[in-house]
């Protein structure tokens, strides 16, 4: 019996992995791992493709699995009415925790299934400003590339239409309150937002459809009277629409006369400008004929400039050379001048030395006269050597007396020779 039970399971249809994984619809979670998370030193588990249901007492982590998952996707801290800071989360007397969350693909056209998302969120403790409430705290990874959030919500959100801050799809333990508190109309918004945003999009625009129906006028004659009124502006718009055809007309006309001018202009301008040329030619006959009247006078002119020249330049050579024999008259003079004090202050010594000769003759005379009389006195007088020293003595003065004389009168002929040459000259 035991034999024949086992083969009985053995052959048993089992599903492949492949025809398990396509029960799955795209965006349901089949894998949790969570790291240092809340109670979990470490876990993981693979939920079914339908109704998954978590039983424990208290305490043991129900709703940490919940919280783990809104985190996973992108979700805030505050979606859970928990705590506002992400790094809460984190297990006691640990730095990191991990989440990471393996979403069910799309499935291509031939059945296949599209490249699986891996969502990966690193809480850490020492990231994030304090201030910001763990804002900058979490790290995101897509399929094991560093991402960011707003790349995981596009992700969640555009690609698989979880939304996560929906209380329809999303309904924390803590937030039952609120979703108690929503109207029918309310109830009705967040089912449509949490089945399809079409949906949602269609409703809102079926919304205004209706709106626009109640605010269009619906009354004949409302529609008559503005039917009138648009008749009548009609023909308010034909008036000005032939005033301004015709006002247009008569700017063509304008613009056209205005070129018709301007031609008239260059015609009289043109005539003109060929009576100026013909009046300059004429003007340049005249001026050969008169350069030719001219030309001997010019040449005449020439001349009387060369001499003028010539003359101007003899007379500048001889008014510098009178400028020169003036200053050199000058000098002479000067010279003069001071060769007459010269000769004045010569002749003054001479006077001195001829007045001093006199007087020295005079005492000669005077010392001869009385060595005459000494000799005829006798012993009267001193002895003979002491007269014969005095007359020595005297003899030295009078030929240093007529040297002196000698050499003034000397001095007197030179400056009076130099005198005589200054004057030939």
């Amino acid at each position: 019996i035991r034999d024949t039970m086992t083969m009985a399971v053995d052959d048993i249809d089992r599903p492949s992995q492949e025809e398990r994984d396509s029960h799955f619809k795209p965006g349901s979670i089949k894998r949790v791992k969570l790291t240092n998370f809340l109670t979990y030193d470490s876990v993981e588990f693979y939920p079914g493709s339908r109704l998954n249901v978590v039983v424990g007492p208290n305490g043991t982590g129900k709703s940490t699995i919940l919280c783990a998952i809104c985190l996973g996707l992108g979700g805030q801290p505050p979606l859970l009415g928990r705590a506002d800071d992400a790094r809460l989360f984190i297990k006691h007397e640990k730095e990191q925790a991990i989440i990471e969350l393996e979403l069910a693909p799309h499935f291509k056209q031939n059945g296949r299934p599209e490249a699986m998302h891996v969502i990966k969120r690193v809480i850490d403790r020492d990231r994030g400003s304090e201030n910001g409430k763990g804002a900058g705290a979490s790290t995101f990874f897509i399929n094991g590339h560093k991402s960011t959030l707003k790349s995981v919500k596009e992700l969640v959100t555009d690609r698989y239409h979880i939304h996560i801050d929906n209380l329809c799809t999303f309904l924390p333990q803590d937030k039952v309150g609120n979703f108690s508190g929503f109207d029918k109309q309310a109830l009705l918004v967040e089912t449509e937002k949490s089945l399809s945003g079409h949906l949602y999009n269609t409703h809102n625009d079926l919304i205004e459809l209706e709106k626009a129906l109640h605010t269009t006028g619906t009354d004949v004659a409302s529609i008559g009277n503005e039917l009138e009124k648009l008749k009548k502006e009609n023909e308010r718009l034909e008036r000005e629409k032939e005033l301004m055809e015709e006002r247009q007309s008569y700017i063509e006309r304008i613009d056209l006369l205005k070129k018709k001018r301007a031609w008239l202009i260059f015609d009289i301008k043109r005539t003109e400008a060929k009576e100026l040329k013909e009046h300059r030619e004429e003007l340049k006959k005249q001026k050969k004929e008169a350069e030719k009247g001219l030309r001997p006078l010019a040449e005449k002119h020439a001349t009387v400039e060369g001499d003028v020249s010539r003359i101007q330049s003899r007379y500048k050579s001889l008014d510098a050379k009178g400028k020169k024999d003036h200053k050199a008259f000058e000098g002479c003079i000067n010279k003069v001048d001071l060769y007459g004090e010269a000769i004045d202050a010569e002749v003054s010594d001479y006077e001195t030395i001829d007045a001093a000769q006199r007087r020295a003759e005079k005492a000669v005379e005077k010392e001869q006269r009385r060595l005459t009389e000494i000799e005829n006195e006798g012993t009267q007088f001193p002895p003979l050597e002491e007269i014969d020293q005095i007359i020595k003595q005297s003899q030295l003065e009078m030929r240093s007396l007529k040297s002196k004389m000698s050499g003034e009168k000397d001095k007197i002929r030179g400056v009076v020779a130099q005198i005589e040459g200054a004057k030939g000259e």
